[in-house]
């Protein structure tokens, strides 16, 4: 297996959990591309309605529910999402750890998922599709804001700084503006109202320690260890080396040094011998106690 895929997932491994959620959306957004790409033009059909949400298809294609996050329409709103999401969650996690992001995040996309299917049904819109992450993003800004509105910020391109709410406000604003102009886009402004809707109240209930959604979310350090288990024995090599009955048996009873550790025991080996020297050095062989000529002894062999 290339060792540029095993890097790139060790520094997946190592990102925060909004990281990681960008890096997936980054993958499979042009993953999405690409096929959607090919399947039009060579078969004139498009995937979009097998990984997006939308009103008419959410059954049977109810896995849409699950994909429609890390799915973008285009890079543009790629970006400008994972921007949002890369500066939420470094607000989020001033006052949070990561696993709650996580929680809210998720629990902001699946309300918001909601509310745009049944306010499309009810407007006639049930051909429109939502995609990306942007709910989620909605769900844990307003949560902070529930949690610390006066917290100052600065946004780009302002110079100066402004209380956390005032962002708040900036993003509906926009909201507004282009529901103004495209009407058609009342079903994804009531999905970013409800999940925003949705962080700012279940704070008010999550910082009281009533976490009524604990057992419902599934534990994303769980997941991750599986997937990493997964990937451990994917990139596994599949040959043997030999080895006689001892060295088995041997085997058994000790775990393989790391690179670390090895080099850590190699580099303590070498000063204990240097320090031993040295001493003969100053006062002779006969200086040295019984262990130490023994340790210097098998150090020799």
């Amino acid at each position: 297996m290339d060792k540029r895929i095993v890097n790139i997932y060790d520094y997946y491994k190592k990102g925060t959990e909004g990281f990681k959620i960008i890096f997936i959306s980054v993958l499979s957004s042009f993953i999405y591309w690409t096929l959607n790409f090919i399947s039009i033009e060579i078969f004139d059909f498009s995937i979009t309605s097998y990984l997006l949400v939308s009103a008419y298809n959410i059954f049977p294609f109810v896995w849409t529910i699950i994909t429609f996050p890390f799915i973008y329409n285009n890079p543009l709103d790629l970006i400008v999402t994972a921007m949002i999401i890369y500066f939420v969650e470094k607000i989020f996690k001033i006052y949070f750890n990561g696993q709650s992001f996580f929680k809210f995040f998720i629990c902001g996309n699946l309300t918001g998922c909601l509310a745009f299917i049944i306010s499309n049904v009810l407007s006639g819109q049930e051909y429109s599709f939502l995609g990306g992450s942007i709910l989620g993003a909605y769900s844990c800004l307003f949560a902070i804001i529930s949690y610390d509105p006066k917290m100052k910020i600065s946004l780009f391109p302002i110079p100066y700084q402004m209380p956390l709410y005032v962002a708040g406000i900036v993003f509906l604003f926009f909201d507004i503006i282009s529901l103004i102009n495209f009407s058609e886009l009342i079903g994804i402004f009531i999905a970013r109202i409800t999940a925003a809707t949705f962080g700012f109240f279940y704070m008010k209930v999550f910082q009281k320690g009533n976490d009524f959604l604990e057992l419902s979310i599934f534990n994303f350090k769980k997941f991750e260890k599986n997937m990493a288990s997964y990937f451990n024995k994917l990139f596994k090599p599949k040959f043997k080396i030999e080895k006689n009955k001892q060295e088995k048996n041997k085997s058994n009873h000790t775990r393989p040094l790391s690179d670390e550790e090895f080099n850590s025991i190699k580099v303590k080996k070498q000063k204990q011998i240097d320090t031993i020297l040295d001493k003969i050095s100053k006062s002779g062989y006969d200086s040295l106690t019984k262990q130490e000529k023994e340790f210097l002894f098998n150090s020799s062999k």
